[in-house]
Parts: C-alpha cells; structure tokens; sequence
C-alpha cells in the first residue's frame, strides 16, 4: 500500500502537522509499503520527528494563497502522482487541498480522501471552504471528521456521494505508566497566539482569580501574531504569575509539570492538546464551543465545559478546581481513564478498515 499525504505546511508546530507526521509514522510502521508527504509550502525541517523512511517533498519555498497557483500545483501535484503505484491512496490534510489533488488525479487510480481538521461549520466563512467541501463531497473516494458532530454537519449542509467516516486524533505522546497525581500550583494552556485560540479570554479570566490564589501559575506555550498583543495584556493587568512560554517539541515537559489545563477556543476541531493533558491526568476547564471539548471533557466528571463567552463561570469554576484538592484529585483520575479512548492502536485499525473499504 502506497500512502501520500497532503499538507499545506508540514513545517508548522500545529496540532494538525502533529498528528499528520503521527499518522505517517505509524503507517510506515504497519501497513504502507511507502509513504510521502508532499508540503505545498515550506523551507525548514519539519518541527515534528518524521520516520527517515518517509520521503517529504516540497512544492514552493514561500507561502502564497493556495489558489493563485492553481495551475503550477496542478502541474507539479499530477508529475508526482504519476510516479506513484497504481491505487495509491491521497489523503488531503485539511479540505482546503482536495480540489487540487482531485483535479491533478484526472484519468488517473488513485483514492482520495478528505481528512477534516476544523468544525464543519466554518465552510460558511468564504467561498473557497464551501467550494472544497463540495469538491469533497461529489469527488473524492472517502471524507474522514474528527467528531460525530462534524459527520453530522456534513451529511446535513452537502449530498455526499462518498463514505463519511468520524475518526478521532489519537495520542502521539507516549502514555507514562508511572502515573502521579499532581501538586504543582500550575495551570497550562498550548497553541497557537491566535484569534481562534482567544487567549485574551483566558487573561481576562486569570486576572480575575481571587487574591488567595496568586501563589498559581498560568503557563501559555506557544507562537503567533497576536504575541505582543498578549504581552500587553499581562502588562495591563499586573499579572506577574502569567507566563508566554515559545513552542517547544518538549511539549511533555509541561504537561509533567502542571495540575489543571485550560482552553478558551473561540472554535477547534478535535483538540490535540486537550487529549494530551487528559493522558497526564490533568483536569480541563474549557469553553464548550460548538465541537472539540464536549468529546473530550465530560463536565463534573474529569473537568468543567463552561458555555461558551461566560466569563463569570469560567472563573467560577476555575476557582472551585484550584481550591479543592479532593476535587483535582478526582477529576485527575477520570481524565486519566479518559485519555485510553484515544489510543493508537484503536484508532489506527479504523483507519486501515477506511483503506480496505476504498
């Protein structure tokens, strides 16, 4: 079997490249008999290990919008598809790449498949994302979402002609048997300094934490445009318990070290880092935006899901977790449990039964 995988950037510290270099790696392990990952974008290693087995392939050095080179990626995309064995089988990280690689496999065999990265209603935010799902929806040979929710979207907003199959992310991060509750006054929040990751949410939230709990930590670890934004934040606030840490590939380092991890999402899909701290027992607050946490904390049991923007609750909340240590306790246990529904072995056997139906 022949994988060849689709990226925009595999050089990004993303969840999404996560989780796609993960993937590989895994295949490359099992089943496949090759694998390549072609990056449309891109002039540095991937930040994530990849299996020197994988060959990675780099269409353009710099990033320009995707459809402005149409027809150069078309060219270059259909010159490596024809070098691949018959039936090989393409799978789109993100929807945004499957008009360009059902079009480069014109008269050619091999099966293409759709993996959703983002909730499904943001295909109403512009043309092109409602025109690549439709690309999706009546040419490609499989769609794979992160949710049941996000299945769901699909079949109601588009006919699919193809299987539409849910698959969750799995652990990348190896599952420490040498378990230990957490005493460390550290709260931990990771990705992207984004409008998406609402990071500001989650500054306004720690400023408002009572006087008793200053002796806490708020560790942010990531990059991104709105850095200096943030750091003006903290400065705003008097925050001197707040930390804006830089991406690290070490990532377990923090997760180890925290006691409670928190989310203010204005949207994800099915969230990486809230999987990883669940397999270090860390409890979750986080905004119940529309798909990602609902799948991942069940509220009362291993965390909180705060409606989405209620800011009073969240602290609420927050407060009640970092109080009580019982409490912490406890949830840290479940969430422990928890984190064994997204093992890889489960995980990928789903993925080889989609390979075997197409």
């Amino acid at each position: 079997m022949n994988i060849v995988l689709l990226s925009s950037n595999i050089t990004n510290a993303g969840g999404t490249e996560r989780i796609g270099i993960g993937l590989a790696n895994e295949l490359i392990n099992s089943v496949a008999s090759s694998v390549t990952i072609i990056s449309f974008f891109g002039s540095n290693t991937p930040f994530f290990d990849v299996d020197k087995r994988i060959r990675i392939v780099t269409l353009f050095q710099r990033e320009v919008p995707l459809f402005i080179l149409f027809p150069k990626l078309i060219w270059k995309l259909r010159r490596i598809f024809k070098k691949c064995p018959e039936r090989s089988i393409v799978l789109n990280i993100g929807a945004l790449l499957c008009p360009f690689s059902i079009v480069a496999n014109v008269g050619l065999s091999h099966r293409n498949i759709v993996w959703e990265h983002f909730n499904v209603s943001l295909i109403f935010k512009s043309f092109k994302e409602r025109f690549a799902r439709y690309m999706a929806s009546n040419y490609a040979d499989a769609i794979v979402t992160l949710t049941l929710k996000d299945r769901e979207m699909y079949l109601t907003n588009f006919a699919c002609k193809p299987k539409v199959s849910a698959i969750p992310n799995f652990l990348t991060l190896d599952i420490k048997s040498n378990f230990h509750l957490k005493s460390n006054k550290v709260a931990l929040a990771v990705g992207r300094l984004t409008e998406q990751k609402a990071f500001y949410r989650l500054i306004k939230i720690w400023s408002k934490l009572p006087s008793h709990l200053q002796d806490w930590r708020l560790d942010i670890v990531g990059d991104g445009e709105d850095e200096a934004v943030l750091k003006e934040l903290i400065a705003d606030y008097k925050l001197d318990n707040v930390n804006l840490i830089k991406t690290t590939s070490t990532i377990e380092d923090h997760y180890e070290q925290a006691s409670i991890y928190l989310m203010t999402s204005r949207w994800e899909g099915l969230p990486m880092v809230l999987i990883e701290a669940q397999s270090y027992g860390l409890p979750i607050i986080s905004y119940d935006c529309l798909t990602g946490p609902r799948d991942i904390v069940k509220d009362g049991y291993n965390g909180y899901l705060v409606p989405d923007d209620q800011e009073e609750e969240f602290v609420a909340s927050l407060t009640r977790t970092m109080e009580d240590d019982k409490l912490r306790e406890e949830f840290s246990l479940a969430a422990k449990g928890d984190s064994t529904r997204f093992n890889k072995t489960a995980v990928i056997e789903s993925w080889l039964q989609l390979f075997k139906s197409i």
